[in-house]
């Protein structure tokens, strides 16, 4: 199969690759939205075959610094007094105006109407510390709440609570949160599960995101190693690093795959690292684009795109938990100039008919909407059922691809270029020893002509010493060819020269014919006899005229003439 038609092919199987992500991205698995209703959400018989969840859209009741749990941490419900009421998908405080920095407790209400299935209520992110009181109990405790902020630790994972298999369930999340500028609660999709289902599905969800991460670091370190050991290319390093920049941010979201093999890991060293993986990963993926396809930006392009992010991750490490947040939406905006940037290069590369270029695009676009979706569920505009560590391998795989046929073409290419360097070479060697021979020529030409000048001199003298004419004139016949070999070596000598002699034009557009002609005879390594020789004139002749050309070149005292001529 020739390349065109496997590129075609290739082609093809991106773009349904592509059509099959934008779908994903857009349905979500089985499930139904399920509303509040008199203040209660009511849970009909499980119906396995038409829904795998049900997707929380309530207005609970929110009641800012006030718990229902006492000093003596004795539950006391009599403790809540007038509530707010949050109308949002996005359950956090700030929503309603109160400060990031706080604490309070939602509240919302569930009629199980089936209790022969058990279900779980499981809530995707927690912005702070929380406990779960379900009928005045305490179900479960996610880190550690305190009305004292400085003593509230935040944990980790998602935090999922067992329903008691009652029929009427009052359920209280009380929250603490000091760490976040969008404030404390839960900004993500919640859900009611069946218990069974959801314990598999997640199970299974580990198992899979943590084998595709482990793949995709294992991709990054290979690109390294290629760079180190195989091919000195940049972009096998600077992919590489975006690979182990991405892989490892995606240890420390979702189901927090960390958190499973460092179980006391704190959750300020997670949220950490989650911010310096994405903004190194973005500074590595923009280098990786411009060595792909160098030239097309600037330096100073290259330096902010590369500097900024370096800056971000410095600002994380030098900063609390709390203040780094507030450098998300910069970077968030600054990953979209990336991506933007990331286009822009691509295209250009199309228009230069740079190879793959096209098949590059396609790919970029699964990366692009990949981090689209990643930054609405960073934002809370929408959380789309776009599996974003699938995307994300997906484009490292087709790249690993791309940059292996892109290491071969260069190689194809430069094999090319070294045989053509060779027979260009050959050539030159072949015009040196040319014009070797025609100078050697030259001087018995020369020597031909100072003898024929004696001979006519001698026509002067008395007849013992006349010299045949018949004689003078074979010599005049003979001259007459040498001279037009020797006309011959020097139209050579400007033809093999002529792209020389047109930039040396341009330098100096005011060196006379004469001057370009002894300029040439420098610049191929001619000393002055041979110079003079070739010309038929005298060293000193040529001493003036090279007075001359430095003088029109403008050459410092210190300047070397046949260096400056080498050198243009």
């Amino acid at each position: 199969m020739r390349l065109k038609e496997r590129s075609l092919l290739f082609s093809k199987i991106l773009l349904i690759g592509i059509a099959f992500f934008f779908i994903r991205g857009c349905l979500s698995k089985r499930h139904d939205v399920i509303t509040s209703d008199n203040e209660y959400i009511t849970l009909s018989p499980w119906n396995a075959q038409k829904t795998e969840k049900l997707i929380l859209n309530i207005k609970p009741l929110f009641y800012w610094k006030q718990w229902p749990v006492n000093t003596q941490g004795i539950f006391n419900d009599n403790l809540l007094k007038k509530p707010d009421t949050l109308n949002s998908t996005a359950i956090i405080w700030t929503k309603i105006g109160h400060p990031p920095k706080g604490f309070g407790t939602y509240r919302f209400f569930i009629k199980q109407k089936d209790l022969n299935k058990e279900a779980v209520l499981n809530l995707s992110r927690v912005l702070g510390a929380c406990e779960v009181w379900i009928n005045g109990e305490k179900q479960v405790a996610h880190g550690k709440i305190s009305k004292n902020l400085i003593d509230s630790e935040d944990d980790i994972p998602p935090l999922v609570v067992e329903l008691p298999n009652e029929e009427l369930l009052d359920v209280m999340l009380l929250v603490s949160s000091a760490n976040s500028r969008l404030g404390g609660g839960f900004p993500l999709q919640n859900s009611i599960d069946e218990k069974e289902r959801f314990f598999l599905i997640k199970k299974r969800k580990f198992a899979y995101e943590g084998l595709m991460t482990i793949l995709i670091l294992i991709f990054g370190g290979y690109q390294i190693f290629i760079y180190r050991n195989v091919h000195r290319e940049k972009y096998f390093l600077y992919f590489g690093l975006f690979c182990l920049s991405g892989g490892a941010r995606q240890l420390f979201v979702g189901e927090a795959f960390v958190n499973e093999i460092f179980p006391n890991i704190s959750f300020e060293v997670v949220q950490r690292l989650r911010y310096i993986c994405f903004y190194s990963g973005l500074g590595f993926l923009f280098l990786y684009h411009h060595y792909l396809f160098p030239r097309y930006f600037s330096r100073k392009i290259v330096i902010l795109f590369t500097v900024v992010p370096a800056l971000g991750v410095v600002y994380i490490l030098s900063t609390s938990v709390f203040y780094g947040t507030y450098s998300a939406p910069i970077f968030q905006i600054f990953g979209l100039l990336n991506v933007i940037a990331g286009f822009w290069l691509i295209i250009k590369a199309i228009k230069d008919n740079r190879p793959f270029a096209k098949l590059i695009l396609l790919n970029l676009v699964i990366l692009s909407t990949t981090f689209t979706n990643d930054i609405l569920n960073a934002m809370m505009l929408r959380q789309t059922g776009f599996v974003v560590i699938m995307g994300l391998l997906t484009y490292v795989i087709l790249q690993l691809y791309l940059n292996h046929k892109i290491t071969k073409k260069r190689e194809a290419m430069l094999l090319d270029m070294t045989l053509e360097v060779e027979k260009m070479n050959e050539k030159i060697q072949n015009n040196e020893a040319r014009i070797s021979k025609l100078l050697h020529e030259s001087y018995y030409h020369l020597k031909s002509k100072k003898e024929l000048a004696d001979n006519l001199k001698k026509i002067k003298r008395d007849d013992d010493d006349t010299v045949s004419i018949n004689s003078i004139v074979s010599n005049l016949r003979s001259e007459l060819v040498e001279d037009n070999q020797l006309n011959t070596i020097k139209n050579d000598i400007e033809i093999l020269n002529y792209d020389y002699l047109q930039r040396l034009k341009a330098k100096a557009p005011n060196l006379t014919d004469t001057d370009l002609e002894i300029c040439i005879y420098f610049y191929i390594g001619l000393n002055r006899k041979e110079i003079c020789r070739l010309r038929g004139t005298s060293i000193e002749a040529i001493r003036k005229s090279r007075y001359r050309i430095r003088k029109k070149l403008e050459l410092a005292v210190d300047d070397d003439l046949e260096d400056y001529l080498k050198n243009i």
